[in-house]
Formats: structure tokens, sequence, C-alpha cells
């Protein structure tokens, strides 16, 4: 087990980076102080010296409960003061510390000595800062005011000056339509039946040898997991235990399958559908307020057409009192019950007059 050397802060002189198993600093001689963090500077060596093994494993340092004096685990008396060290002394011992690795303290964490106010660092006054950060401020509500003003909306009255409407219906034609499927509808004719692939099957066929690489376990390792601060001045390292693994070719019966084809019977045949053509649109549009659906004579002279899904489409054109027109589309509701000359209402921006559409 590696072993460590720590360094330790006195606290009252100022003097750093002390040898660990040192009680006392050696520049003024305070003792260690009894809140003492060790640590471990990042080129700490590893400490091979049989005496400096021994002394690490030796035990943590314990603190006088008369004088606050520290001692190392093998003195039975304080060395400063010649107390006896026993329970009714009130002596404690240093705690270890178990740190992972990556935490281990490489700087003392002892407090910063408190500066006299003659001592303080003046702040130099920044001139002007502060009315500039206000000018900018309030240049920025300045702003943000007049862009909020010109995009804010404000409602005006148009008037409805022209209606539009467009109507079309889809013609659907009555058409002989072949099919193939796994079974025939209702009205089909020219029935042809044959074989087909409907679906597949797995089939076992057999096994065949083949070889994988398996993870297995051939023992355990122990690693470095952490440095345990033994509370005498001393590191050491701290030792976990993990399993080892090496990976092995393996065989093995591997099954092996066939994709079988399963057969069944297929139709072919004809059937008369209703067919929606792009070409078959018939549309009818107008400029007055009397909309109507177009008409096609083939619905009238032939059993084989039909009308198919309808649409319509609905828009005014209103002006503004400036003059400006907007065409807008409105639902076939409200299209109906506005009249020529209506007043209406309307949204556009507060300043820059941007059109935001209808209010209805």
């Amino acid at each position: 087990m590696a072993v460590y050397e720590a360094r330790w802060d006195c606290t009252s002189c100022g003097t750093r980076a002390i040898r660990g198993p040192l009680t006392r600093c050696p520049n003024c001689d305070s003792p260690r102080p009894k809140d003492v963090r060790f640590y471990l500077p990042e080129d700490s060596e590893e400490v091979n010296d049989e005496k400096h093994k021994e002394a690490a494993h030796g035990g943590a340092d314990w603190i006088c409960g008369h004088c606050q004096s520290q001692n190392k685990a093998s003195e039975t008396e304080c060395h400063a003061c010649g107390n006896v060290r026993d329970e009714s002394s009130e002596d404690v011992n240093l705690t270890e510390r178990t740190y992972a690795p990556g935490e281990v303290p490489q700087e003392s964490f002892a407090p910063k000595r408190t500066l006299h106010p003659s001592e303080q660092p003046q702040k130099k006054k920044k001139r002007g800062s502060r009315g500039f950060r206000t000018i900018l401020m309030a240049a920025a509500v300045l702003f943000g005011g007049w862009f909020l003003l010109r995009t804010f909306p404000n409602k005006v009255q148009v008037e409805v000056t022209t209606f539009h409407w467009e109507r079309q219906i889809q013609l659907q034609h009555r058409e002989v339509v072949s099919h193939e499927d796994w079974s025939t509808p209702g009205g089909a004719f020219d029935i042809e039946s044959f074989r087909a692939v409907k679906s597949y099957k797995q089939v076992l066929r057999g096994y065949e040898t083949r070889t994988r690489k398996v993870k297995v376990q051939t023992g355990t390792e122990r690693y470095v997991c952490g440095k345990i601060d033994k509370g005498n001045g001393y590191f050491v390292d701290k030792y976990c235990t993990r399993p080892t693994y090496e990976y092995r070719d393996e065989t093995y019966e591997a099954p092996v399958y066939d994709k079988v084809p399963i057969y069944a019977t297929k139709y072919r045949y004809k059937i008369h559908e209703w067919v929606s053509r792009d070409a078959n649109i018939i549309k009818a549009a107008g400029k007055d307020h009397d909309p109507r659906w177009p008409e096609d004579s083939r619905l009238r002279q032939s059993d084989e057409w039909r009308a198919g899904p309808k649409d319509a489409t609905y828009e005014i054109t209103v002006r503004e009192s400036n003059g400006s027109t907007h065409r807008e589309k409105v639902p076939e509701k409200t299209w109906i019950n506005l009249n020529q000359g209506q007043k209406i209402t309307a949204r556009k921006a507060y300043i820059l007059g941007t059109w935001y559409g209808l209010e209805i």
C-alpha cells in the first residue's frame, strides 16, 4: 500500500506546505490547527522509508483535551503539558477521511486572514458609468415603446364594395375498372382465378455450427480507488477489488430456416365504379351576391354521370377611408349576410398601417 507524506498550512504565520507529520510550525512554533485539513500536492511522491510507512499505519494523531496540543498515536502523554491520555481528559483523535479519485485536496482549506481596513484595496470609481447606463436604458425603453406603437393593431371601419364567389363540383363517371384481390365483391364480372403467393412461413431446415465471442470472468484484481487521509500527516492508497474478464471463442448450434411461400387462390375481375378525374371538375364563378352551382348536360343526359364532392369559396373586397382596398376570404354564412356598402370592422397597425385582416 503506497504511502504519501501530506502537507498543512500554518494559520498563525502563513507558512505553507509544512510536512504533515510535524505537529508544530517550524517557522513560528505554533501548534497544528485543531481543525487542520491535510492536503496532498499534485507532485507528491510515494514514501519508501520504512519508518514513515510504520508511522503512517500507526493510527491517527490525538488532541490533548487539556492544552489542545496534537500528539502522535504512540504517545501516551501529551508532549506539551504531560497530561496522561485517557477518556476522562476528553482527548480526541483526528478524523480519518476517504477521498475518491479526483477529490483529494491539493491545497489547504484554511480560512484566509482578515485584512485590516487600512489594507483593503480601494475600488476606483468609474466616472459617468451610472449616467451612461441610465441613458442607454431610457433609449431602450423609448425604442421599444415606439416599435410596439408602430405594430399595435388598431380597429378601423371599412366598406364592403364587391362580392366574389366560386363553386365547383367533381363529376364522377361510371366506368369498368380491373382489380386483383383474394376475394371478389358483389357485382364483379369477367372473373379469372390463379395461384399466387399470399405469404411466407419460416421452416426449420436444420442447424449449423457457428462461433461467437463471449465475455468470461477470469478472476479479480485490486486497484487504487482513492486516497485515505490517516489523520497523522500521511495519505495512503485506498484499494478496491473488481472482476477481470477476457473474451473467448465459443461454438454453438444456430438454427437455419427456409423461407417457404404459401400459395392461395387470387382473382382478377372487373367491376363498375364511380371514377373521379381532374378533367371532370366543373366550375362557376361570379362577382354578384347570387352564387349558383355549375351545371353540366352530362348529368341530365346519362345515368353514367353523377355529382360528387362540392367545394365553394366566398370573398369580399373592402375599402378603407383612404381608398385602399383589400380582398378577403370569409365564411359562407358571413358572406350571405353582408350587403354592398355595409360597414364592418377590420384591424391594421396603429402607425405603419400594416393590414391585419377583418374582425369577423
